[in-house]
C-alpha cells in the first residue's frame, strides 16, 4: 500500500497544474547560478459541459436566505481518474460576478469507479497560468499537505477569501480532481453558507486559528509613520496617507536564523539608534526559509518566529516602517511556497491593525521565469496575506537575483486583483553600474513600482570592491525617482558590505567610528534623507 501511494502521489506531483521543479540554494549574497526547471503550464483544458458523459446546466437562482442565492453552475458525471490531469471542470468567470467573502464552491461527488484507493481535488482560478485557491476554508475535506483537498464527505464546500473571489470573478474557476466522480457544482453567493451533510470541517493549512489578531498601536508623535501613515502604491510611486510619494530607507538585517550573532541587532536599542541618530524610517527583518538554521531546513520555528515579532513590535514602538522578508535566496520560491503561505498567513493576521508593515515574499529567486515560476508563485501567496491584511505593500521579487525587472514590466500583477504590489531590484554599486541603472530607470519611466529591497556599496559576493563613487550614483537615482531602498546590512560580520566594524561587539548606539567604511557613507546619505 505504501509503494502504491508513493506512486499514486508522483503521478499527482507530476501533473500539469502549477507547479516548479526544484533548485539549488546556497547561502550569503549572489553567488554561482544553479540550474532549475520551471514550473508547467496549465493542463490540457477540456471543459466539463463538452465532454460526451456530462451536460452542463444554469438553472437560475433559488434564494436559500435573504443575505445569499444558490446557482447550479454544472451537472453530470466527471470521473477523475489515475490516467489523465487533462480531465476537469471550468466554470466561466461571469458565474462569480456576485462572489464575496464567504462564499462558498460546493462540489457534490462520488467515488470513482475506476480509482478509488486515493481522492483528491484542487480548486483553481484560471487566467493566463492556474493558480490554487488558498487561504479559505474546506468543509467536507481535509486540506492535504501538499495541495488541494482530500474529500471526505458529499458536498464538499469551499469557503472563499475576498482575494479568493476577486480571482475566480477575473479568471473563472478550474476544478481538477484524482479518484473521484464529480456530479453537481454549485455557487452559494453572498457569504452565507448553506449546510453540508455529514461533514467534518478542516482549515487550510494557511489558515491560522490559534493566533490572536493585536490592536492597532498608537502612533508615537513626530515618528515616521505617525507623520506618514498607512502606504500606498499608485503606479510607479510608493505614496503615503496624504497620497503624497514617499521613499522608504534604511537597514537590513542579516539572516536572523544563522543565530544570536545576527538576531541580536534586533533589539529597541539599536532601533532607536536607527531612527534617532541614523535619521532611518525602515528596517528589514531578514528570514532565510533555507541554508544554516532556515525556517524550513531545521531551524527553531518558534524562535525565529519570536524573533521576527519581536523585531516588528520594537520598529512600531518606534514608529518605523517593517519589512517582513521571506528570504528566498538562489532557488524557485515555489520550492519553498507552502512554507511561506503558513508563515506570511500567520505574520498577517497578527499584526493586520499594524499598518506600517511590508511584505517582502521572495528575496533573490534564480532560475525562475517570472511567467511560469514567480508570477505564479506570487499569485498564490499573496492571497494568503490580503485575506488579513489587504491593503499592505506586498514586495515581489524577480528572476536572477532581483534583477530581470523587464519581466514583471512586460506582465504586471493585476493591481486591481491583488492590491498595492510592487518590483524588487538589488545592486551592489561596484559591480552594477550604468547599465543596470538604465535598466531600472527604464522600468520606473515605464510606470513599474520599483522597490530596492538590498543594496551594498561593493561587490556582489557581498564583499570587496567597495565603490563610493557606484554608491552615489546610485543614491542619486534614488532620490530622482523615489524609489526605496535597504542597505544590507546591519551586522558585524567580517565583509565589505557590513555596516559595523567586526571589532565592535555594540548591539546599539553606535558611532562613526564604530561603523565600517560602507557602514558610514550609507548613515551619512540617510541623514540627507527627509523621513
Amino acid at each position: 500500500m505504501k509503494k502504491f501511494l508513493k506512486t499514486t502521489l508522483a503521478i499527482f506531483a507530476a501533473g500539469t497544474i502549477v507547479l516548479s521543479a526544484l533548485a539549488g540554494c546556497t547561502s550569503g549574497s549572489e553567488e554561482v547560478e544553479n540550474t532549475a526547471q520551471t514550473n508547467g503550464t496549465p493542463p490540457a483544458q477540456t471543459n466539463g459541459s463538452e465532454d460526451d458523459s456530462s451536460t452542463s446546466s444554469n438553472n437560475g437562482t433559488s434564494s436559500t436566505d435573504s443575505a445569499s442565492s444558490t446557482t447550479e453552475v454544472w451537472s453530470g458525471w466527471k470521473d477523475f481518474n489515475d490516467s489523465s490531469w487533462s480531465v476537469n471542470i471550468q466554470i466561466e468567470a461571469g458565474k462569480f460576478s456576485s462572489f464575496s467573502e464567504g462564499s462558498q464552491i460546493q462540489v457534490e461527488w462520488t467515488a470513482s469507479q475506476t480509482a478509488t484507493a486515493y481522492k483528491k481535488l484542487q480548486f483553481d482560478s484560471m487566467g493566463s497560468s492556474w493558480v490554487e485557491l488558498t487561504g479559505g476554508t474546506f468543509t467536507g475535506g481535509t486540506t492535504d499537505s501538499d495541495k488541494g483537498v482530500i474529500p471526505e464527505s458529499s458536498p464538499l464546500s469551499y469557503t472563499v477569501t475576498s482575494a479568493n473571489a476577486a480571482a475566480l470573478k477575473a479568471n473563472g474557476l478550474a476544478i481538477m480532481g484524482y479518484g473521484i466522480v464529480v456530479t453537481k457544482v454549485t455557487l452559494v453567493s453572498g457569504g452565507s453558507s448553506s449546510s453540508s451533510s455529514g461533514s467534518s470541517s478542516s482549515s487550510s493549512s494557511t489558515t491560522t486559528s490559534d493566533v490572536e489578531t493585536k490592536v492597532e498601536p498608537t502612533s508615537i508623535t513626530g515618528t515616521p509613520y505617525a507623520n506618514h501613515g498607512k502606504l500606498s502604491v499608485s503606479g510607479a510611486n510608493l505614496l503615503d496617507e496624504k497620497g503624497e510619494k514617499y521613499m522608504l530607507y534604511g537597514f537590513s538585517t542579516h539572516g536572523l536564523n544563522f543565530g544570536d550573532e545576527f538576531s541580536r541587532y534586533v533589539n529597541e536599542d539599536a532601533f532607536a539608534t536607527l531612527v534617532d541618530d541614523f535619521n532611518t524610517n525602515c528596517i528589514r527583518l531578514v528570514l532565510y526559509p533555507r541554508d544554516y538554521g532556515g525556517y524550513t531546513t531545521g531551524g527553531d520555528k518558534a524562535k525565529l518566529k519570536a524573533i521576527m515579532k519581536n523585531g516588528i513590535e520594537y520598529a512600531t514602538n518606534k514608529g518605523m516602517y517593517v519589512l517582513v522578508d521571506w528570504h528566498v535566496h538562489n532557488y524557485n520560491p515555489q520550492e519553498t511556497k507552502d512554507e511561506a503561505k503558513t508563515f506570511l498567513a500567520e505574520i498577517a493576521k497578527e499584526y493586520a491593525n499594524y499598518g506600517n508593515v511590508l511584505y517582502e515574499i521572495c528575496n533573490e529567486p534564480t532560475n525562475s521565469p517570472w511567467n511560469s515560476a514567480i508570477k505564479p508563485y506570487a499569485e498564490e501567496v499573496i492571497p494568503v496575506i490580503r485575506q488579513y491584511a489587504p491593503d499592505a505593500v506586498v514586495i515581489v521579487g524577480t528572476n536572477t537575483w532581483s534583477q530581470d525587472i523587464e519581466e514583471p514590466l512586460a506582465n504586471p500583477l493585476d493591481p486591481a486583483t491583488y492590491g498595492n504590489v510592487m518590483y524588487t531590484f538589488h545592486f551592489y554599486a561596484n559591480s552594477h553600474t550604468d547599465s543596470y541603472r538604465s535598466r531600472v530607470e527604464s522600468a520606473v519611466k515605464s510606470g513599474l513600482p520599483v522597490f530596492i529591497t538590498e543594496f551594498g556599496t561593493c561587490d556582489a559576493s557581498g564583499n570587496g570592491g567597495f565603490n563610493s563613487s557606484e554608491s552615489a550614483s546610485w543614491f542619486s537615482l534614488c532620490e530622482k525617482y523615489n524609489i526605496s531602498h535597504m542597505n544590507w546590512s546591519l551586522s558585524n560580520k567580517s565583509e565589505t558590505a557590513s555596516a559595523i566594524q567586526s571589532s565592535c561587539s555594540k548591539t546599539s548606539g553606535w558611532t562613526s567610528s564604530n561603523l565600517t567604511e560602507s557602514g558610514n557613507l550609507v548613515v551619512e546619505h540617510f541623514k540627507t534623507l527627509a523621513r
